[in-house]
């Protein structure tokens, strides 16, 4: 006789907390970043001081100017809900939720000798680690997230150096909803390592990866974030290049969570394949960079392909890319921008990169401008890559990009990780796949396909829309991880059209339009 199981009333909720978690899609959708919002207008340069704004939620990305006080410089993150609201964001000294207020207990964030020595300097423009703080959903309970953040302090020869990575928890259900701190700058690690770290997630679809390199080494630490909170993982990871003391060292994470890049600019960019499943870094592959004598410490980036087959490394003056699926890689590199000589008031230099939800990397110049560079295209070889320099205007002078891991990274689907999969999971995950936006509609010009929801552990995804006829009259490919495209359909007669998402030939999602 077959024995049945009743659930009990903590399996079903353990489910659904887990569900709201593997929903989580759009996190990333609203980007900040800016400072001296008290400074106003600048009539030199006829541009703010304040807060950029950056909304994936509507297409083109709206971007806009607001004064909320918070100050940006190098450390930046913000994490929206999973339909894109914006619930907090933090500058790596204090949290404010989406109403711009203080959060409860959030106050003196990374607090040491540093701040204490530079606190008008730094509370004017943010703490300045770049990469140095992400926020990460908990495993295990819905409304927390832990924001694991590196820690500078001086010491004594002057020198600024990151001796700490520490740990914040937040929970935006305290408060009715405006949020509070539960615990604060609690030392995971306490070493002399670098300013960045590298967030992925695991191969389980639930936990995270968090990862820092022990300074004037090539070994990394690595750490786990699971259902009962963050823990170091025994043994160190080394391999590449060792960092020199003082440098900085930025982190680029495959989309697929499969590749790292650790460039350091004084030295050049180690590539590692990464193990979602247990965290270890291997085939350290490193490439030294041309054009390094005219780098500075704070304008480098480095952004992986989400197809793994280009590395793209930003030197301030240039920005190079790399074939990683060439024979010889190094010889496969190829220049892609070379810095121009505009100045927007300072130079619009190359700095780090960050991947949007639209599949497109965005680029900072890291210091006082208000334009962002955009590589159109970044599974495309040399030019076609289409690498936009100032390819947009700020409302406002920023000096970098915020921090997210792929939040649209899921579970390795088939692996021997992959032990959260059940039948009732994958069935719910199946359900909110099929949902899909097409908006304007009726549309005349241009209308946005909004596949947030799309589960790319399954596989690649196209995109087709169908006339009244059945005929196929637009067709793409759609870049792995994002959430949304723009296709112009100007040029359609006027009519009822389908949009239908494919995986395999297979229908994913459908949804339909009217053209004026």
């Amino acid at each position: 006789m077959r024995n049945f199981i009743k659930p009990t009333l903590f399996t079903v909720l353990a489910f659904f907390i887990f569900a709201k978690n593997i929903y989580a899609q759009k996190e990333d959708y609203i980007w900040l970043g800016g400072y001296d919002s008290f400074a106003g207008y600048d009539s030199l340069t006829s541009h703010s001081w304040g807060l950029s704004k950056l909304n994936f939620n509507s297409i083109p990305v709206t971007i806009s100017y607001d004064s909320v006080g918070m100050n940006f410089s190098r450390t930046n993150t913000s994490c929206s809900d999973s339909n894109g609201n914006l619930l907090f964001y933090t500058n790596g000294i204090y949290i404010a939720n989406s109403l711009d207020e203080k959060i409860e207990n959030s106050d003196s964030m990374n607090w040491g000798a540093f701040i204490s020595l530079w606190d008008p300097v730094v509370q004017q423009y943010g703490y300045r680690n770049p990469q140095g703080i992400a926020a990460l959903p908990s495993p295990s309970k819905p409304n927390q997230f832990y924001l694991p953040h590196t820690f500078y302090d001086t010491i004594d020869n002057g020198n600024v150096t990151v001796t700490k990575l520490l740990y914040t928890l937040l929970d935006m259900s305290e408060n009715a909803g405006h949020g509070k701190v539960l615990e604060k700058n609690i030392t995971l690690l306490q070493d002399t390592i670098g300013w960045a770290m590298a967030t992925v997630r695991h191969a389980n679809g639930r936990d995270w990866w968090i990862i820092v390199q022990e300074r004037e080494t090539n070994c990394y630490y690595r750490f786990l974030l699971d259902p009962t909170g963050i823990h170091k993982i025994n043994g160190s990871q080394c391999g590449g290049s060792n960092v020199i003391f003082n440098d900085l060292a930025i982190f680029g994470v495959s989309p697929d969570g499969s590749k790292i890049a650790h460039f350091a600019v004084y030295e050049g960019v180690t590539v590692f394949d990464f193990d979602r499943c247990n965290g270890e870094m291997t085939n350290p592959i490193f490439l030294p960079i041309p054009a390094l004598a005219d780098s500075f410490w704070f304008n480098s980036g480095a952004a992986i392909s989400a197809s793994n087959q280009f590395l793209y490394v930003a030197a301030t003056t240039h920005v190079y890319q790399y074939d990683l699926w060439a024979t010889n890689i190094d010889s496969s590199r190829v220049t892609v921008a070379t810095y121009d000589g505009s100045l927007n008031p300072l130079g619009s230099y190359f700095s780090t990169m960050q991947y949007g939800a639209d599949g497109k990397i965005y680029e900072s110049c890291g210091n006082s401008e208000y334009v962002f560079h955009v590589i159109e295209r970044p599974d495309e070889k040399g030019d076609s890559c289409l690498f936009m320099k100032h390819s947009f205007q700020l409302p406002s002078f920023c000096v970098g990009v915020p921090n997210f891991p792929n939040y649209r990274l899921g579970a390795l689907v088939g692996s021997g990780c992959d032990t959260l999969n059940t039948d009732i999971r994958q069935e719910t995950i199946d359900k909110r796949e099929r949902q899909i936006r097409v908006f304007p509609n009726p549309a005349s010009d241009v209308v946005t396909v909004d596949y947030g929801f799309t589960d790319w552990n399954k596989g690649e995804v196209r995109m087709e829309i169908i006339n009244e006829a059945g005929q196929v009259v637009h067709e793409q490919g759609l870049p792995m991880y994002s959430g949304f495209q723009r296709v112009n359909v100007g040029g359609l007669a006027s009519g009822a059209y389908q949009v239908f998402i494919k995986r395999g030939g297979q229908m994913v999602a459908v949804n339909k339009f009217t053209k004026q």
